[in-house]
């Protein structure tokens, strides 16, 4: 009996031979596993707490208020509004935390020793789901910004309603501003009692300044201590003015700024900074002449108290020292005479103790003034700002 072979067609030999070759070391088609979900979310800072106290018979301080709320809600922040006539809790709440995404895992990662086809389809795949990632941050952002504003309307509102209901209210005087600050440092502590701790920044901001007209400043309750206490259309002179700042910080506030009626527009960048632990000093006296970058001598005590500031109290922060000018035309431009006007408050801080290496000046020229640019407004015009960071 003949045995029987059967011979393979050569297409298929070679076919099957080629193979045979290549699986053994195959890494190109690694078993499909997909990659496993995560959750994206937006960071958030510490707890911050916000304390307005207003007067809640001012429409211009009540809408103030309003635009300050909107201006600075971020998610993790407590405000609580306070009248300033005898201290009635108006609103308070406390923002929600960030919306979240779940998104796909990264990429699987390379094998071993991997082929340019694999770096090449790796590579290609990173870069797609990076792309994913900064476009499903933006949608978060977008949300975020979405979230915050509707939290700040229901505060709002629930600052609306609670006006009606209280009424018209008298007595207002250095016993309601008292009272108010300390209705302020009651809440605060309750907040912290009930959980609320390692706050990044805490503002006590008052507003409607006809209520601090001719008073003397108060004295700030311990639970206040630490804290931005800014005073927004201040209407004193500067005398009222530096003792106010003199009292607050002799109380413990971190920083006391005053803004003038005309400066009312920075509320919300120096609360801002101060909710995020670092804030802005304005040095209002540190006001030059016309065309002039020398420092006077009544620039003297408010140098000082920013070199406690720097030496002192935040001694391993860093600050930004801003000049700026009126628009008035000078010679050799604004530019160059605000950076020389910043340089000045500069070499000061250096003459006195503060590392170079602490301390960046810059000259902004004509930009973002704090009040019209009339006779009666450029000379406030004329200043340096010095934004301090505490955490270096």
């Amino acid at each position: 009996m003949r045995r029987l072979r059967v011979v393979a067609p050569a297409s298929f030999a070679a076919g099957a031979a080629a193979l045979a070759l290549v699986l053994p070391g195959c890494r190109l088609l690694p078993e499909a596993r997909g990659p496993a979900a995560r959750q994206l979310g937006l960071a958030t800072g510490a707890p911050s707490v916000l304390a307005v106290l207003v007067d809640e018979d001012s429409p211009a301080a009540l809408t103030m208020t309003r635009e300050l709320v909107l201006a600075t809600a971020r998610n993790a922040e407590h405000i609580l509004v306070i009248g300033d006539h005898g201290g009635e809790l108006l609103a308070s709440s406390t923002a929600p935390n960030p919306p979240s995404i779940r998104v796909p895992g990264p990429p699987p990662a390379l094998p071993p020793d991997p082929t340019s086809f694999q770096k090449s389809h790796y590579t290609r795949a990173l870069r797609q789901y990076r792309a994913m990632l900064r476009d499903a941050r933006a949608r978060l952002g977008s949300r975020r910004r979405q979230q915050l504003a509707a939290w700040a309307r229901s505060l709002l509102a629930q600052l609306s309603a609670r006006i009606h209901q209280v009424g018209s209210a008298a007595g207002r005087g250095a016993a309601g501003l008292a009272g108010a600050l300390g209705a302020a440092a009651a809440d605060i502590s309750s907040l912290r009692q009930a959980g609320l701790s390692d706050t990044a920044g805490q503002a006590v901001v008052i507003i409607g300044g006809n209520g601090v007209s001719g008073l003397a400043a108060p004295v700030l309750p311990q639970a206040l201590r630490g804290s931005s206490v800014v005073v927004a259309g201040f209407p004193g002179s500067s005398d009222d003015e530096a003792a106010w700042q003199a009292a607050l910080m002799q109380d413990g506030a971190a920083r006391a700024v005053l803004l003038v009626p005309a400066a009312s527009g920075q509320l919300g960048t120096v609360v801002r900074q101060g909710l995020d632990g670092a804030f802005a000093d304005t040095l209002t006296s540190v006001l030059f002449a016309l065309g002039q970058s020398r420092l006077r001598a009544a620039a003297l005590p408010q140098l000082g108290r920013l070199l406690q500031l720097l030496t002192v109290t935040y001694p391993q922060a860093t600050a930004s020292i801003d000049g700026y000018t009126d628009d008035l035309p000078t010679p050799g431009g604004n530019r160059q005479l605000s950076q020389r006007r910043a340089a000045a408050v500069q070499a000061w801080l250096v003459a006195h103790g503060v590392a170079p290496s602490r301390l960046q000046a810059a000259g902004y020229g004509d930009a973002d003034p704090i009040a019209p640019n009339t006779p009666a407004g450029q000379p406030l015009n004329r200043r340096v700002v010095v934004i301090i960071n505490p955490g270096g």
